[in-house]
């Protein structure tokens, strides 16, 4: 009965992970991450020298600005409102889009969270 409990305590954050990452995707393919059509706000000068870049390269190099690959244009960094699709969003690299950094970063966490688990689970054996 004791393994049926851990093995509910390893598996339950795991499907809750994959819950919200089912979700954050539903959210992403529906716009949830889009900006407003109708936002007429003055361009600021990060704004306009992101706009001036044309290639994936160019437009990573600035921590400000972001590649639309949709779009194939150079946006400013704005988190949440990145105005195109969060799975075709790259910051920093042109190789990894922001979906497949967010995922990278939960794996991350949840071996992270094992291996403590796991160690946490053999120190109170001993």
């Amino acid at each position: 009965m004791c393994w049926l409990r851990a093995w509910g305590q390893i598996l339950l954050p795991v499907f809750l992970s994959l819950f919200l990452i089912q979700l954050l995707i539903s959210f992403s393919e529906n716009g949830f991450f889009h900006s407003p059509k109708n936002n007429q706000k003055p361009r600021d000068k990060t704004e306009e020298e992101c706009a001036v870049k044309k290639s994936c390269q160019l437009c990573t190099k600035d921590k400000e600005c972001i590649w639309c690959s949709e779009e194939k244009t150079c946006k400013k960094y704005c988190f949440p409102y990145f105005g195109c699709k969060f799975s075709s969003i790259y910051w920093l690299n042109c190789a990894v889009d922001m979906f497949g950094i967010v995922m990278l970063l939960l794996i991350a966490i949840l071996i992270t969270g094992f291996i403590w688990y796991c160690c946490a689970y053999h120190f109170y054996l001993q």
